[in-house]
């Protein structure tokens, strides 16, 4: 049974991963779509920023938790010994990028302008923060490291156009721009979904390893819960694209309700996909080190 603190540790994680996915994810989305969303690019600015924020003070919380974790009790919050020493590892490592990184998407999100580019350079470093630390640290290659990197921007991605769609449909009314931004998303997402099931595979295999593994270890079975989750945003995304979208563009008033709904659930499958991604990467060990 996980301790008061790995419990903690998971819900600050998926705080952390939520915090930085949106944000990266909506400055991403208004690099590639920046006519469709320019009506409601202010608003994905205040929810970047807040995301931002978000993830900053859930990086503090998970480092200060892993103290916590060390020593058994409170003291390993503030201990100084124990979280100078975490800071010379890669956990420290992983501070800092994201600290240096989400400070420099808050830099560019309150510049605006050409702050936007900075934003963009934040969003990878916070990122590859991500591939310094945790179950695919070590001894990778470079390759693996990129087909990570790979993964989380095509998630970041697919997360940040939900807002946007959201407050198009509903908030402003501006069902033309709406069934734009979807069917333009709709078109890069072949090629963005495959990537991530493609990358996420490759992923999957790397930590498994085997058929056996993946049936039979709490890990592998957790592995096989988190495709299930992404299995029904592609359920929701194929109906998006095939069917509400199009009778979007035909005029339907309805489908923009429609389309509001799907959005909301695929908030709901998200935040379960990286509560159960960060369930994974503390609570499980894997399979070769059991």
């Amino acid at each position: 049974m996980p301790d008061i603190w790995a419990l903690a540790a998971v819900v600050s994680k998926t705080l952390l991963y939520f915090g930085v996915l949106t944000s990266g994810g909506l400055i991403l989305v208004r690099f590639v779509f920046a006519s469709e969303v320019a009506a409601v690019l202010p608003v994905m600015r205040k929810y970047a920023v807040l995301c931002a924020i978000l993830g900053l003070a859930a990086a503090g919380i998970s480092f200060a938790l892993r103290g916590a974790a060390l020593t058994g009790d409170a003291s390993g919050l503030t201990d100084p010994d124990m979280l100078g020493l975490m800071w010379q590892t890669s956990v420290g490592t992983a501070l800092l990028l994201r600290v240096i990184g989400l400070s420099l998407v808050l830099a560019g999100l309150l510049v605006g302008g050409l702050g936007w580019g900075l934003a963009g350079l934040g969003v990878l470093t916070a990122l590859w923060s991500f591939i310094t630390i945790g179950h695919l640290s070590d001894d990778i290659g470079l390759w693996a490291r990129l087909v990570l990197l790979t993964h989380l921007l095509a998630v970041a991605f697919w997360i940040g156009v939900l807002l946007p769609l959201n407050r198009l449909t509903i908030t402003t009314g501006d069902t033309v721009l709406a069934a734009r931004l979807g069917h333009r998303f709709g078109q890069i997402a072949t090629v963005v979904i495959p990537s991530l099931i493609a990358a996420g595979v490759v992923l999957g295999w790397l930590l498994v390893g085997s058929w056996t593994h993946l049936f039979t270890t709490a890990y592998g079975l957790n592995i096989i819960a988190k495709l299930c989750l992404v299995a029904g945003l592609l359920g929701l995304g194929v109906l998006n694209k095939l069917r509400i979208v199009p009778e979007l563009i035909s005029g339907n008033a309805q489908a923009a309700v429609y389309l509001s709904k799907t959005v909301s659930m695929e908030w709901l499958v998200f935040v379960a996909v990286l509560l159960a991604t960060a369930a994974l990467t503390t609570l499980f060990a894997l399979p070769g080190k059991l």
